[in-house]
C-alpha cells in the first residue's frame, strides 16, 4: 500500500534528562589531577550526562599524564545513559590518599551515592593497589555506620598476571578491576575500564550480577576488545580461571556469542562470604537504607507494655508491619526472593530501653553456572535380544 509524500517529524523524549525517583543507580567517581580543567577541587558536582562534564572542562584533552576522567565519565554514560553520577576532584599522593577521600565525598553528596569508582593518575604498583584497598574498606565501613552505605570499585593499578595475588579477605565492600580495552591501553596504560564497571552496576538492580550475558554486553565506543591493565590480552582458560578463582572482574568473551562481557561481580573477600558479589552487598545496603528511612520516625516514641513487661501483641504486630511495608517494593522489584521481619514480645524494654527487631532477606539467586546432560536416545529402545 503506497502512502502520500509527506514529511514525518517523530515525537522524541529524555532530552531533558529528567531521572526517575529510583536511587540505585546514583553514583560517584573520585579522582585526583591539575588536568581537568576548571573543574573545582574537593566540591562535589552531579552530571546527568556526558555533555555536563564537558561543561565544567572535562574533556578527552584533559586525559594527560596518567588521568583518565574523561574516559571513565564516557564509559559510564555509554553503558547507562540515564545514570546519576557524582564527581570530586581532590589533592593527593598516592592511591591509599585518595581513597580516604570517599567518605568525604559520600557525605558531601548527602549520602546519596550508591556505588563509587575512584581512580588516581600517579604512578602506582599493585601493592599501592592493595594499600588501597583496605584504605576504601575503611571509608565504606564508616558510610554504613553513618546510614549512607555505598559500595567502591577500583583500578587494579600495576597488575601483573605473572604475580597475581588474591583478593580474598581484603574487604567485603571494594572490587577490583582490571579490565581494559586493548586499544585504549595504549593512552591509558595503567588505568582499568572502571567507568564501565560503574555504568553496568548503576543500570543493574540490586540483585544482578553485572555478568549477566543477555543485559550487560560491554561492546561499545570506547571497548571493543577485552584486555588488561597494560594491554594484555590473556586468551588462556587456566589463566582466567585463576584470576576468577583470586577475586578479579574482568573483561571476556563467550564462545558462540559475539559481544565482550565481564567474568563476575566479586569483592575482596572469600567466596563462601555472604558479602562476595557486589549485587549481595547492594541488596543488604538497599535494605538498610529502607527500614531506617521507615523506623526512624519511631525513634524515641512511647512503648506500651503488657502487666507482664511484654510487648503486646498489637506493638510487635505494628513495628513488623513498619518493616514489611518498606521492604515490599524489593519484593516486587524481583531484588529480593522472600524476606521475614519478627519482633519478640518477650524482649525487656523497660530495663534496656532498645527494641530489637530481626529481618532475613532471601536472595536473588544468581546462575553462575549452567549445567546440561546431554546424551543420544534411541526410540526403539535398546535391543536387548
Amino acid at each position: 500500500m503506497s502512502t502520500l509524500n509527506d514529511v514525518v517529524i517523530n515525537k522524541l523524549s529524555g532530552g531533558l534528562g529528567r531521572r526517575t525517583p529510583e536511587q540505585d543507580m546514583v553514583s560517584g567517581l573520585l579522582f585526583d589531577g591539575e588536568t581537568t580543567g576548571e573543574f573545582e577541587a574537593d566540591k562535589v558536582e552531579r552530571l546527568a550526562s556526558l555533555e555536563d562534564a564537558k561543561d565544567f572542562g572535562i574533556t578527552e584533552d584533559n586525559d594527560l599524564n596518567g588521568q583518565s576522567v574523561y574516559y571513565q565519565i564516557q564509559q559510564f554514560f555509554r553503558l547507562n545513559p540515564s545514570g546519576d553520577l557524582y564527581i570530586m576532584k581532590t589533592a593527593a599522593n598516592s592511591y591509599e590518599d585518595i581513597a580516604g577521600k570517599a567518605f568525604d565525598m559520600q557525605q558531601k553528596a548527602n549520602g546519596n551515592i550508591r556505588q563509587m569508582a575512584i581512580i588516581y593518575s600517579g604512578a602506582t604498583t599493585f601493592e599501592d593497589t592493595l594499600d588501597a584497598v583496605a584504605v576504601a574498606q575503611t571509608q565504606a565501613e564508616l558510610a554504613f555506620a553513618d546510614y549512607m552505605p555505598f559500595e567502591v570499585i577500583l583500578e587494579g593499578k600495576g597488575f601483573d598476571s605473572t604475580d597475581v595475588q588474591s583478593l580474598a579477605g581484603k574487604s567485603a565492600n571494594v572490587s577490583v578491576v582490571v579490565a581494559m580495552d586493548v586499544e585504549k591501553a595504549a593512552k591509558y596504560p595503567n588505568s582499568a575500564a572502571v567507568g564501565l564497571a560503574l555504568g553496568a552496576v548503576s543500570k543493574a538492580k540490586v540483585s544482578e550480577n553485572i555478568a549477566w550475558v543477555e543485559k550487560f554486553n560491554l561492546t561499545g565506543e570506547g571497548f571493543s576488545k577485552a584486555g588488561f591493565v597494560g594491554g594484555e590480552e590473556i586468551k588462556t582458560l587456566s589463566k582466567l580461571r585463576e584470576l576468577n578463582e583470586n577475586r578479579y572482574i574482568f573483561a571476556r568473551t563467550h564462545t558462540g556469542l559475539a559481544g565482550v562481557y565481564f567474568n563476575d561481580s566479586s569483592t575482596c573477600t572469600t567466596g563462601t562470604s555472604d558479602f562476595a558479589y557486589i549485587e549481595n552487598n547492594r541488596t543488604i545496603n538497599k535494605a538498610t537504607r529502607l527500614l531506617r528511612t521507615a523506623l526512624l520516625p519511631k525513634l524515641a516514641s512511647p512503648v506500651l507494655v503488657d502487666i507482664d513487661g511484654k510487648l503486646p501483641q498489637s506493638v510487635s504486630k505494628s513495628f513488623e508491619g513498619l518493616c514489611r511495608s518498606a521492604l515490599e517494593g524489593m519484593i516486587a522489584n524481583q531484588e529480593v526472593s522472600v524476606f521475614d521481619v519478627y519482633v519478640d514480645p518477650k524482649q525487656n524494654i523497660l530495663a534496656t530501653s532498645e527494641l530489637k527487631i530481626k529481618a532475613e532477606i532471601t536472595p536473588i539467586g544468581t546462575a553462575r553456572k549452567i549445567t546440561v546432560d546431554l546424551g543420544f536416545k534411541n526410540p526403539f529402545g535398546i535391543d536387548k535380544a
